[in-house]
């Protein structure tokens, strides 16, 4: 028989917000080099409309992708797409700044355009709604393997000092 759900292992929740519909514009640029003269950038994005096969999606677990995306200065929809038969074909876009990131690692495309002041404010109430900082560990000094040989042995006996004797094994 089953016993209570683990919540630890619970699937991410679904979205809190509705998928956007867009559509990605690109356009033939000239490149200034001989090899390659022309080629394509990601110029703008727009609403789409319902059944369009690019949309933003937003995901609890990617909200401090959202918060960098936000603090970075130059908030961004980013736009993984391909060149399929000579014209870029847009695969998905987010918001997110890590999983944009990600992407570019796995050696894809990735464009970004700026995003509009509108969505800027939707995504920083998404972003004050979900997002917590991870608690950062208090460092505790310098490493004893950076310290000079003196002060890790002066550091060494103060520790000795602080555990007292060591605990005889037959009093147990």
């Amino acid at each position: 028989m089953p016993g209570p759900a683990d919540d630890s292992r619970a699937p991410e929740p679904a979205p809190t917000v509705d998928p956007i519909p867009i559509r990605a514009r690109f356009e033939r640029q000239a490149t200034g080099s001989t090899w390659e003269p022309l080629e394509w950038r990601l110029v703008a994005v727009e609403p789409g409309e319902p059944g369009d096969p690019l949309e933003l999606r937003l995901f609890r677990d990617e909200a401090q992708g959202y918060y960098l995306n936000l603090t970075s200065g130059e908030p961004s929809i980013f736009v993984h797409w391909r060149l399929e038969s000579g014209k870029p074909e847009p695969i998905a876009a987010t918001l997110s700044y890590d999983e944009a990131a990600r992407t570019m690692d796995g050696g894809e495309t990735v464009d970004r355009v700026g995003m509009p002041e509108e969505m800027i404010a939707w995504l920083a109430q998404y972003v004050a709604l979900h997002y917590r900082p991870e608690s950062t560990r208090k460092r505790r000094g310098a490493k004893p393997s950076f310290m000079a040989r003196e002060e890790f042995a002066s550091m060494a006996a103060r520790e000795s000092a602080r555990a007292g004797p060591p605990a005889d094994e037959d009093s147990k």
